[in-house]
């Protein structure tokens, strides 16, 4: 008989080599299984769907989460982990923690709140780089430089005009045109150009003139568009731009940082419309606001904005067969001082207009000024009259609740007096 012990080893090695076969005849765990490799290396790949377990695991970017698990995400570390969901579980690291809803706010650790971007990390640009559109061709890019070049050359400047103004509508050709001082000098000198005396001599000249005039202003408009690089590389030519003259030929004595914001008069109100656009562009910049709302000569660009809102028709023609055209260019203008000045949710520089420090005149000096429509004697004196003025287009209009004066009266009415904003209600 064999002693006991060696009874018992035989046993075991037969038992083991009983396991091991079983173990090799038996399914790879991971057969059934969809992986993600990234590399030739096995032992770095894995399931494409998360495989959730008791505890909490890192979620790949890559990988799918079945529905109904308990998910965490680090808001400043982006890392995402996730775990077998499990009704009413009590986790004492969250107490104490402000809960909303699903939501749990985590205060940054200390380790967290002192990283810092690498030394030669490339500077943030909150709007990303604008790249050329995939659309382009060499045809169309070579059309656009060649306008540039006619356009400042003075060569064909119509079709220069009108091939920039369609392109300028595109993000990337409007950085461009942004970028090129002498295109934008250009533009800015066309836009604001001097109309001759209406005279049949000068009927064409004058016709072309106003036709270019639009043309760059909507340009210049488009360009700016949702476009807050463009904005940014036309800052940078204020310093050169806000003093020209537009040329020794061009007889002006007024500098492009007035004329710019001087909107009347002008015999067309398709050209004041695309002005008022390019200002509410350029607006959007505290740069521009500044020498809009400048007040050197008390004639600044929101006078010009009240006096198209306070002319029953256009100052040139006074004739009421545009009264409709002449109307939608006063709801821009109106709406330009809304949506720049008046209403924060439109993302307004609320406070920086009416000026908190202009002392408004009396009624009866208002009056005295501007009591008789077509009578300018307050010329220049808008800014000190803007409640009587505004609340008074408000009251000729009362039975149309849909008229702009209502809600330009509410956003002046309630920044002023009572610290309200638009949208408040306030008896007229």
């Amino acid at each position: 008989m064999l002693p006991i012990n060696l009874v018992a080893l035989i046993g075991l090695m037969a038992w083991g080599t009983s396991a091991s076969s079983a173990a090799e005849s038996a399914p790879s765990p991971s057969a059934d299984v969809e992986l993600i490799c990234h590399t030739d290396n096995p032992t770095e790949c894995y399931p494409k769907i998360f495989q959730a377990t008791d505890e909490f695991q890192i979620v790949r970017p890559d990988q799918d989460l079945p529905i109904g698990l308990h998910v965490r995400l680090n808001v400043y570390t982006g890392l995402k982990e996730a775990k077998i969901n499990v009704p009413d579980e009590h986790d004492p690291s969250l107490e104490g923690l402000p809960v909303d809803s699903s939501v749990v706010i985590v205060e940054r650790d200390e380790a967290e709140e002192q990283l810092k971007p690498p030394p030669n990390a490339p500077a943030y640009e909150p709007v990303g780089t604008i790249k050329k559109p995939k659309s382009a061709d060499a045809a169309e890019g070579s059309a656009f430089y060649k306008s540039l070049t006619i356009l400042k050359k003075g060569l064909d400047v119509d079709a220069a005009l009108e091939m920039l103004e369609d392109i300028s509508h595109d993000i990337y050709y409007g950085l461009k045109i942004a970028e090129d001082y002498e295109t934008v000098h250009e533009l800015f000198c066309l836009s604001t150009a001097p109309l001759s005396s209406p005279s049949t001599d000068d009927d064409d000249k004058t016709a072309t003139t106003l036709r270019r005039a639009r043309l760059a202003a909507l340009t210049l408009s488009s360009t700016l568009q949702n476009n807050p690089t463009a904005l940014a590389s036309i800052e940078t030519h204020w310093p050169k731009l806000a003093p020209s003259l537009c040329g020794s030929s061009s007889g002006r004595t007024t500098p492009l940082s007035t004329s710019i914001f001087t909107l009347l008069p002008t015999s067309s109100s398709p050209l004041t419309k695309a002005r008022i656009s390019l200002l509410k562009g350029l607006l959007k910049s505290p740069l521009f606001r500044t020498a809009f709302l400048s007040n050197t000569t008390n004639n600044n660009g929101a006078s010009h904005i009240l006096r198209i809102l306070t002319t029953p028709t256009n100052p040139t023609t006074n004739q009421r067969t545009d009264e409709e055209e002449w109307a939608q260019t006063q709801r821009r203008a109106a709406l330009l001082l809304l949506d720049t000045f008046l209403d924060s949710d439109m993302g307004a520089a609320v406070g920086e207009w009416p000026s908190a420090g202009r002392a408004q005149l009396k009624d009866g000096e208002c009056a005295t000024l501007f009591g008789a429509d077509g009578d300018r004697k307050g010329e220049g004196r808008e800014e000190e009259c803007v409640d009587w003025l505004v609340k008074g287009l408000s009251e000729r209009y009362r039975k149309d609740k849909g008229h702009w004066s209502h809600e330009l009266w509410r956003g002046i009415k309630g920044r002023d007096r009572s610290g309200g904003k638009v949208g408040e209600k306030v008896d007229l």
